[in-house]
């Protein structure tokens, strides 16, 4: 195989005169790896520099978080190779892929005669060390991909699903080819498909075809039929994301195409495509996700343009994920953003929160508007009290039943994996000192559980532990969206600094605020609860904002954790702070 070419267009060797290029040649040999096999081990000593000439790998840090995928023309390795120090990360290959490789020695003695290639890896090692895990996430979603459409069982029309997805994904500014069957035998001959993975040279034949498509930059959207399962391993070979549809009004069952799938044991993320008419029920959601083995899932309608937009947006790392604080009645602060965000025409593609945000968020995620948010806030907070269910303080001030009784009225049986908008909320597990997120379930009983503040409402009880407010370990939960690596992030803090105070008191005294001339600021035990909950360092709200893309730390000041009559007002404020915010990242981020 001729390795001048790659040579000269890698970035680490592209500099470098002829005869350096004719000599490093010599020094190179060819790995094949089937998708999903190692290429290397954390722990393994570093023998090679490898360079990607067709296909992708992906780095996996010890603690199981991705370092970053290696495409074509890029090397890796490098780092433990120059320090002498074994791997640091596990590499695999996300699909079939073809390395040059250079031995250790041989490089080392190369780059003595020929330092410009030494400084050229060095600035490369200085890149990867300095990229985050967020951005890592970003560009590995960013970056043009190969994404394999397959049917989950007869019945489904692959090719009506790929087209809708190729107007979404050109739609957001990607542009798209789309190969199928048809397509490869009109390039390599009548039966291509079946002697593609059985003859060598047909393989070899069918990566380089597909080199010359993805040189182009371009998303590839491998079109699988059930007609021919050679086709269809081989796309689920050489994609990076592997598309599987079915019907949500079927039960999950076994087809060939998805033993295949598991046969292969691939490391590319599987996401569930159901289709799902409108009033339709979403079906067995859990069993579909186990039978096809799926990271996630995504419900389209059948002509749901708006659905496939942001199925495209988030498999592009361009998928808006919003995340809203806890803060009591400050929380109405939220209830303006999405106004702004409406007015805006931002949407949202994945939502979540803590607390009272967890309670906004999953309003947003069940479909309300703005204005419906605002009336279930007023009926809810306002015109009623569902918190006065008071019973003898052994282990909450309330019963919580009136108000998770309302939750369930407002949600009625909807369950989190089934809404048409990703959701999570968090809690925090009293029993094992840790952030509970809860992304499937019954919706109003983990909405409740994130806002059942310690004291005031009983902890949620489940497999034996005890579960409280979210905010008790995590008030904002960017990290929880971040890991997702959907796209931006937009996150709302109604938390403050501080609030509660005993203005007169010089002291110490410690029971100035049981006296009625000493309490002035008419401190209540609910206030006491809930403060400590919602206070917030400067090197907390720091930390949240370097997750976010837009970190909104709203106009909350002076409000009271219960000001519940003040919703129309704190509402405003959140809106008008939104709004100024929101036009000048909607061009940055949003705008193609």
């Amino acid at each position: 195989m001729d390795f001048l070419p790659i040579l000269s267009q890698c970035r680490l060797f592209a500099g470098l005169e002829p005869a350096a290029l004719v000599r490093l040649e010599a020094l190179c040999t060819a790995q094949e790896l089937r998708g999903g096999e190692t290429l290397f081990s954390v722990g393994k000593p570093a023998e090679y520099l490898y360079i990607v000439v067709l296909g992708r790998l992906r780095a996996v840090l010890p603690d199981g978080t991705v370092a970053g995928d290696i495409t074509r023309l890029e090397p890796v390795g490098e780092i433990g190779l120059l320090s002498g120090e074994t791997h640091g990360a596990d590499v695999h290959a996300l699909r079939d892929t073809l390395l040059l490789r250079i031995g250790r020695n041989d490089l080392l003695d190369f780059v003595i005669t020929y330092p410009a290639a030494l400084l050229e890896m060095t600035r490369v090692i200085v890149h990867r060390l300095r990229r985050n895990q967020r951005q890592a996430l970003l560009d590995t979603a960013r970056h043009a991909q190969s994404m394999a459409i397959i049917p989950a069982h007869a019945g489904i029309d692959v090719a009506d699903v790929t087209r809708r997805m190729q107007r979404a994904l050109e739609s957001s500014g990607s542009p798209v080819q789309c190969l199928d069957v048809e397509r490869l035998e009109a390039a390599m001959g009548a039966g291509a498909a079946e002697k593609l993975l059985a003859d060598p040279h047909a393989h070899q034949q069918l990566m380089n075809w597909l080199d010359e498509h993805e040189r182009s930059d371009t998303n590839l959207l491998y079109c699988a039929g059930t007609e021919n399962n050679a086709w269809a391993e081989c796309c689920m070979r050489q994609c990076d994301r592997v598309l599987v549809v079915a019907d949500a009004g079927r039960k999950p069952a076994d087809s060939a195409v998805l033993d295949t799938l598991k046969q292969l044991a691939l490391r590319v993320p599987v996401n569930l495509l159901l289709l799902r008419p409108d009033q339709a029920a979403a079906g067995d959601v859990a069993g579909w996700r186990s039978q096809v083995g799926a990271s996630t899932h995504h419900f389209l309608r059948p002509d749901g343009a708006v659905d496939y937009a942001s199925l495209a947006r988030q498999l592009t790392g361009r998928g808006l994920g919003l995340v809203l604080s806890g803060g009591g009645s400050r929380g109405f602060a939220h209830i303006g953003l999405v106004r702004a965000l409406e007015e805006l025409n931002i949407p949202i593609d994945v939502a979540g929160g803590t607390s009272m945000g967890a309670f906004f968020s999953s309003l947003l995620a069940c479909g309300f508007n703005s204005r419906e948010i605002t009336e279930i806030a007023r009926e809810t907070f306002v015109t009623h009290n569902y918190l006065n269910d008071y019973v003898l303080p052994r282990v909450s001030l309330i019963r919580g039943r009136k108000f998770l009784n309302r939750l369930h009225t407002i949600f009625g049986e909807r369950r989190i994996e089934e809404l048409r908008t990703p959701y999570f909320c968090v809690s925090t597990n009293l029993s094992q000192a840790r952030t509970m997120v809860h992304d499937s379930g019954p919706l109003f009983t983990w909405v409740g559980t994130s806002m059942a503040i310690p004291g005031v409402a009983p902890p949620m009880v489940y497999n034996g532990d005890l579960l409280v407010d979210g905010a008790v370990t995590n008030s904002l939960p960017t990290d929880v969206m971040q890991a997702l690596g959907r796209g931006p992030i937009i996150a709302s803090d109604v938390s403050t600094e501080g609030g509660l105070k005993a203005p007169g008191i010089e002291g110490p005294d410690a029971e100035a605020l049981l006296r009625r001339d000493g309490n002035r600021a008419q401190v209540s035990l609910i206030d006491i609860l809930f403060g400590g909950m919602s206070l917030t360092s400067e090197s907390g709200v720091k930390l949240r904002a370097s997750r976010a893309d837009l970190y909104l730390r709203m106009p909350v000041a002076g409000i009271a954790l219960f000001a519940w009559k003040r919703l129309d007002e704190i509402a405003e404020r959140g809106y008008e702070h939104a709004m100024q915010r929101l036009q000048d990242f909607r061009k940055e981020h949003l705008q193609s």
